[in-house]
């Protein structure tokens, strides 16, 4: 399949099934496209959400709800040969789940560049041509958000000498065309939110524009408060919220204790809690009861998954606990996004 876009041609070899399709993407369209990935139902189900400006601006967001296997087993999904008429600058976040790209900077005769990815572990890319693999983790539903910026336009935006600090306390040079940097989440927030449900048409653009240039502001402020080049290794303390991070975001079922979590990552209760907060904003507890509602919202939106179900693999004994947390969170209840749908 190609994806051709202004300024832009992606190839995509899908690796689960063939396709010939081809499909246009018109930059100058009036708002959000849908690509469906190519693969069997019984592997899962994933898609990528588009959204072109006419500056050249590229806003991605990919999901794949893949159904259950190995925990762990990485699937792959395509290969992907893009080009672009001018060096572009990529910021690649993960809300869930797990990617992993395999990446070949210098043609595919050479052996190719593992990059893996998760929540709080963000990726930068300094390219013209894009070459690589796409895999995710199984048995899970990870979701992507993804910016894409001419290098000549953040260069107007924030000013020649700034846009190459930027790249350059990044890591990003052309010996290293990608870096996966630990990122507190206040700094991809705005990325996050781009990509907005409660807005079509020209209100969505203009919404997108304005939260890109938001996150690349709080990039760009949070990689200059730092005396040299945003460093990839952690100390053990910040590698150990992070992996409890990405253990949350995929666990299923029952929500351990503090103290349960406190003896798997062998850290204090009190000190695990404290440090997963000021990375994260919020503490254990809130944020994996805010994290499954937003993925029971999601779920109801487009798959007709029975409530109880959905309420056992998000951990409430009752149906009915999940429906009232779910109504206080939202300020709707759960099944009126069924009759919706």
């Amino acid at each position: 399949m190609k994806i051709i876009a202004p300024n832009e041609l992606f190839k995509f070899s899908w690796l689960l099934a063939s396709d010939r399709d081809e499909l246009v993407l018109d930059r100058d369209g009036p708002d959000l496209q849908r690509l469906p990935y190519v693969m069997p139902s019984e592997i899962g189900e994933a898609w990528i959400d588009s959204l072109s400006f006419a500056d050249g601006i590229v806003l991605y967001r990919a999901v794949h709800a893949m159904e259950p296997s190995p925990r762990g087993q990485l699937i792959p999904l395509m290969d992907v040969d893009g080009i672009s008429d001018e060096p572009a600058f990529n910021a690649q976040i993960w809300l869930s789940g797990l990617g992993c790209h395999h990446e070949y900077w210098n043609g595919r005769n050479q052996p190719p560049i593992e990059i893996v990815a998760f929540p709080g572990r963000d990726t930068f890319r300094h390219k013209q041509i894009w070459q690589a693999k796409v895999l995710v983790e199984g048995g899970v539903t990870s979701e992507m958000k993804s910016v894409v910026v001419p290098v000549s336009l953040m260069r107007t935006l924030l000013g020649e000498d700034v846009a190459e600090v930027l790249l350059v306390r990044l890591g990003l040079s052309k010996e290293r065309q990608t870096v996966v940097v630990p990122m507190p989440m206040y700094v991809s927030a705005p990325l996050r939110e781009a990509m907005s449900g409660q807005f079509s048409g020209a209100a969505r653009k203009l919404f997108a524009q304005a939260r890109i240039l938001d996150y690349l502001a709080g990039l760009l402020n949070f990689v200059m408060s730092t005396d040299s080049a945003v460093s990839t290794s952690l100390p053990a303390s910040a590698r150990k919220v992070e992996e409890l991070h990405h253990h949350l975001v995929n666990l299923e079922g029952r929500i351990p204790t503090l103290i349960d979590l406190a003896k798997e990552f062998g850290i204090s209760a009190r000190r695990l809690n404290a440090d997963f907060a000021a990375k994260y904003g919020q503490s254990i507890y809130c944020f994996i009861t805010e994290h499954r509602l937003a993925q029971a919202h999601a779920i109801l939106s487009s798959d007709p998954v029975p409530m109880k179900t959905l309420a056992v693999r998000l951990g409430y004994s009752h149906v009915n606990h999940f429906s009232a947390a779910f109504k206080n969170r939202f300020g709707y209840p759960p099944g009126s996004l069924k009759r919706g749908r």
